[in-house]
């Protein structure tokens, strides 16, 4: 049983804020320190490329990534991971290096956030979405992003356009990692950086081609600004409704040696390009961080998200 069980967790992060901010994919610097330092007594915390190495035994072994490429990630998370000497990966949208910052999951929340109602007409479809209450501007929030993870990068502005009734999009650009950025930290020891597509697409919408540019692009981009070679590839959203068939092979066909996706499998998973991964949020902090890096957590997810799903 023990080769069944996993021993071997990669977990993801995206944003440390200097505060506690009401952003889901933000925890704290005081948070994501004590979550370090707890980590750090309990697995042995080894960079992404040790950890494909290490074999299943009765050590746990943690790998540590982030996705987009936020600032707060070199001024915020690096030290800390410094500190305690944690290695991490950290995966890069190459259009905000680009300076090309819409992010249409912050703006569309933040537009949800401040109406009681929507409605927009897109692809001959009307829609209308009532928002008075915080949970249904979440459960609309998840609906209309199911259209964006639909559309390519300029097709998810004008969706904005419509819904907002505004061409004029919000820039993340402070808040992004840039080519300088990158800089400093190739030259940070513990610090490995990976490819996240060029324009953070769901890929399983696009054919071949489109896919493949998308994940070459990256790749290439990261390599010219560093000059090192880029391994290491995280999917955009990286649900299984977000990864093809045909993706994991377009991904090694690149020439990367692994793929991580934001999936929990109950067991062991050997296939390098549907590398499971556990997100960690705000609320992850003493045994309820330590519980959801267990094989009781496998469990309880496998049947209450994966499981009971199709019923």
């Amino acid at each position: 049983i023990n080769n069944l069980i996993q021993n071997k967790f990669i977990i993801n992060y995206h944003r440390i804020s200097n505060e506690n901010i009401d952003d889901p994919l933000s925890v704290s610097i005081k948070t994501f320190e004590n979550q370090i330092k707890l980590l750090n007594k309990e697995f042995n915390i080894v960079s992404l490329d040790k950890i494909l190495e290490k074999k299943s035994n009765n050590k746990k072994y943690l790998a540590i990534t982030f996705d987009d490429g936020y600032k707060d990630n070199l001024f915020n998370a690096i030290p800390i991971l410094e500190k305690y000497n944690a290695p991490a990966t950290i995966y890069i949208t190459t259009r905000f290096l680009e300076g090309k910052c819409e992010m249409w999951w912050y703006e569309l929340k933040k537009f949800l956030g401040e109406r009681d109602t929507i409605s927009f007409e897109f692809n001959n479809k009307h829609y209308l979405f009532n928002l008075e209450t915080d949970s249904l501007k979440n459960k609309s929030f998840e609906k209309i992003s199911l259209l964006f993870k639909k559309l390519k990068y300029d097709d998810q502005n004008y969706l904005l356009q419509v819904i907002t009734n505004n061409k004029n999009r919000i820039q993340y650009r402070n808040e992004m990692l840039n080519a300088d950025d990158l800089m400093k930290i190739k030259d940070k020891t513990i610090i490995t950086l990976g490819a996240h597509t060029h324009n953070h697409i769901s890929l399983a919408h696009f054919d071949k081609n489109e896919c493949l540019n998308e994940i070459k692009t990256s790749k290439n981009k990261i390599e010219n600004i560093i000059n090192q070679k880029v391994n290491h590839f995280a999917y955009p959203y990286g649900g299984n409704e977000d990864i093809g068939n045909k993706d994991p092979d377009l991904v090694k066909s690149a020439g990367f040696t692994s793929a991580v996706t934001t999936q929990i499998n109950l067991f062991e998973n050997y296939q390098n390009y549907l590398l499971p991964r556990i997100y960690i949020s705000e609320k992850d902090v003493g045994k309820l961080l330590i519980l959801k890096l267990s094989f009781i957590y496998k469990v309880y997810y496998f049947f209450r998200f994966r499981l009971f799903k199709f019923f």
